[in-house]
């Protein structure tokens, strides 16, 4: 009788945490017939790339720790030659995640030298084609791109074979514009 009683317990338990669910307009909705979340999970920019990185790599095995990985600025959608200080900062935290993985990354921004600059400090960063190390070899890429709404900034990234450019995975999140609103550039907000 007791087992009974346990059983019954646990389908109410699992009834009412499935009804619950169903009518939260807040809730996030999945997809039950692909593999993947939804972009629409709660969290700040940096909550939400973190757990794209995670996402992306769970989908993909075959990425080991060993595999040497590149990323790239993440693009403004309409102009994939562009970016903003939320698709590089976007992409920062892709690497910063990829590293506290495990993953081999490679910082393809890394000056041959520091350069000094009275006032400001030391830097080992730069955009300077000419002042760089020579670019890491990769397996695969990190790229993707970003939009702007009126509410949301939508951001897709995607991890992509450099062999034959397949999508090996990706992940997509939604962050509230106003959260993001200082990253982008003036006319896109």
């Amino acid at each position: 009788m007791n087992k009974h009683r346990r059983r019954f317990a646990l389908a109410l338990l699992l009834a009412s945490a499935a009804g619950g669910c169903v009518g939260d307009p807040d809730r996030a909705a999945t997809s039950s017939v692909t593999i993947g979340a939804s972009a629409y999970i709660r969290g700040d920019i940096s909550t939400l790339t973190y757990r794209a990185v995670d996402l992306m790599l769970a989908a993909a095995p075959e990425v080991s720790a060993g595999t040497p990985l590149v990323v790239a600025s993440i693009s403004d959608t309409e102009h994939v030659d562009t970016s903003s200080p939320l698709g590089n900062i976007v992409s920062d935290m892709i690497r910063t995640r990829l590293t506290q993985d495990g993953h081999t990354t490679s910082e393809m921004r890394l000056r041959r030298e520091v350069t000094f600059n009275k006032g400001q400090g030391e830097f080992l960063l730069s955009r300077n084609p000419h002042a760089l190390m020579p670019p890491a070899s990769a397996a695969a890429v990190v790229t993707g791109t970003y939009a702007a709404s009126d509410e949301n900034v939508y951001v897709s990234l995607k991890l992509v074979s450099v062999t034959d450019a397949h999508i090996i995975s990706g992940a997509d999140f939604v962050v509230p514009l106003k959260e993001v609103l200082g990253l982008l550039p003036l006319g896109k907000t």
